[in-house]
């Protein structure tokens, strides 16, 4: 993957939103801000877990933003499409490529379908920004082959510090409608127990499903700075099921779900 230059940029939108938030989290050289801290432990997850569950080579990124989950993993020999409504980030994502089978499609999520279908779906921090989130996983449920396998990230409804509602408690999804597919406006977040269920209607088999970004971690600056990265990374494992206030202190859930043979 390489990095695109700011002499590159053709619009407002590539210039703040993706090489903008690249700069940000991908190139930030900060990697004990907590931010970024959280950006390369999402990446790590997600690519751990693809090589794990993952049985075949073709996989979908959903919602790519910048292309980096595609990008990288086409590099490691996956046969990548990355599909996105907003053509920007399609563009961004082709001028950072390098190597590797990548290949970008513009659609809508809850209507597009490849006729092969794909061994692996990533849903990267997208169910918590559409209004009817059984119409995406539908989506995933109809582009995954028998026994492929989809992962998805969103934050955590059940974190101390989240003050949006999580999806039972919200009485008219009609009026978020006009809010989706927003990339800044999470509609809503979810718990543990709300996405098994979620799962379970879209015929999916729940294999993993674990917290994650510890606060104790996270949100203690102290921590973050004296310890080495590799420390940081073992603490904040051990510390994921740690309660804070009561609730979760980790604020991201990740799950890998399989479509039946």
């Amino acid at each position: 993957m390489r990095r695109v230059t700011e002499s590159e940029l053709e619009t407002e939108f590539e210039k703040q939103f993706c090489w903008g938030d690249d700069l940000r989290y991908f190139y930030n050289p900060n990697r004990k801000k907590a931010s970024v801290f959280g950006h390369f432990l999402r990446i790590d997850e997600v690519l751990r877990l693809v090589k794990q569950y993952s049985s075949g080579r073709r996989l979908a990124d959903f919602a790519c933003a910048q292309g980096n989950f595609g990008l990288l993993l086409a590099e490691q020999g996956y046969d990548v499409t990355a599909v996105d409504i907003n053509q920007e980030f399609l563009r961004y994502a082709k001028k950072k490529y390098t190597t590797g089978n990548f290949k970008t499609v513009q659609a809508n999520l809850i209507e597009f379908r490849d006729s092969e279908g794909f061994d692996c779906i990533l849903v990267g921090e997208v169910i918590e920004h559409v209004a009817f989130p059984n119409a995406l996983l539908k989506s995933v449920y109809e582009n995954l082959r028998p026994g492929g396998i989809c992962i998805l990230t969103t934050p955590n409804g059940a974190d101390y510090s989240s003050n949006l509602p999580t999806y039972r408690s919200v009485k008219n999804i009609e009026e978020l409608i006009p809010r989706q597919f927003h990339w800044g406006d999470h509609l809503f977040l979810y718990t543990d127990d709300e996405l098994r269920e979620l799962f379970t209607q879209a015929g999916l088999t729940t294999l993993y499903l674990e917290k994650y970004h510890s606060a104790y971690v996270s949100q203690i600056k102290a921590v973050r700075y004296l310890l080495p990265h590799s420390a940081l990374r073992w603490l904040e494992q051990k510390t994921r099921h740690w309660q804070k206030q009561g609730k979760d202190s980790a604020n991201l859930l990740i799950a890998v779900v399989k479509k039946p043979h």
